[in-house]
């Protein structure tokens, strides 16, 4: 068993992997449609990302709570190391969305959870949590107490909850402005001004800018 940090922070991208291939399979098509509405992959490729993408989730989270479990190091720094760079490769995506001003729903929850900054940061501190487990878990094992794995287990599944709400949690929609019907139109609806965003993008998906 590795040390109480290296197991907390791989615990935690284990936890985030599972939970992301569970939110996929929950809801098959809307990593498809999400990709679709960013306008940046092809359709051939969009296909591509939604079966490999969930995929990839499941089965990294499935060998490293398999190795995690079982104390085998090198399978779990192996898990890591590639957890890195598929959290790695979503922070640069998003961002490049958001970059050239384009929304959409995130497409890695259950709910319409809309693409922001906030995706993408949470996205890097998983890359970040994963590559630190990567690194500590070379330092070699060190046997936990039972209360220390209680502590851990119950800290790594707040931690995940709280990460992963974090983009849902940040999104501030702005309400939409209408105008006053007149004595003409008071039967007609009052249309509404659809704010954006200085990305550009409606806020019917993307939250405020964050400094």
């Amino acid at each position: 068993m590795i040390g109480f940090y290296g197991g907390l922070t791989a615990s935690i991208v284990l936890l985030s992997l599972l939970v992301g291939a569970g939110s996929h399979a929950a809801r098959p098509a809307a990593l498809g449609e999400a990709l679709r509405v960013h306008g940046v992959l092809g359709p051939r490729s969009r296909r591509y990302a939604a079966v490999v993408l969930p995929f990839a989730e499941g089965a990294l989270g499935a060998a490293g709570a398999a190795a995690l479990l079982t104390g085998h190091q090198r399978g779990l720094q192996a898990v890591l190391a590639a957890s890195t760079a598929l959290f790695g490769l979503y922070a640069g995506y998003s961002r490049h969305v958001l970059a050239l001003g384009r929304g959409g729903p995130c497409g890695c929850s259950r709910q319409d959870v809309p693409l922001s900054r906030w995706v993408t940061r949470r996205a890097t501190a998983l890359a970040g949590l994963a590559s630190a487990g990567a690194v500590i878990g070379g330092a070699g094992p060190v046997r936990l107490s039972a209360a220390g794995l209680i502590t851990l287990m119950l800290a790594a599944a707040a931690c995940t909850v709280l990460l992963w709400s974090l983009p849902a949690a940040m999104h501030e929609p702005a309400a939409a402005s209408f105008h006053l019907p007149t004595r003409a139109t008071v039967h007609q609806p009052a249309d509404a001004t659809v704010h954006r965003t200085a990305e550009g993008v409606s806020t019917r998906w993307t939250s405020p800018p964050v400094l």
